[in-house]
């Protein structure tokens, strides 16, 4: 695949375009989380507050279209999944 450097900004617009958050939640997708750890107190976010890499797949196919960043607190995401990498095909726009 084709990797290209892109802004935020690019890959948030293409998220949009994807639909991967109302895919996320009707099922359509899913998320593995990567890599986990505890978040640094001097960030501000609250004890247990974990920092996650996560891979978000279609559920028809098992195809990867997102690596992800988030913070999470127990089952509660803190944050929305932040784009770092998204890939269409042989296209793949990345952080």
């Amino acid at each position: 695949p084709a990797a290209l450097i892109s802004t935020p900004e690019e890959r948030w617009e293409l998220y949009a375009v994807l639909d991967i958050r109302n895919k996320l939640a009707n099922g359509q997708a899913y998320l593995k989380v990567m890599k986990s750890r505890p978040v640094a107190a001097h960030l501000g976010f609250p004890a247990g507050t974990l920092s996650q890499v996560v891979n978000i797949y279609l559920t028809i196919n098992d195809y990867r279209i997102c690596t992800a960043h988030r913070y999470i607190r127990g089952a509660n995401p803190v944050t929305g999944p932040d784009p770092k990498l998204i890939q269409v095909d042989d296209l793949i726009l990345k952080q």
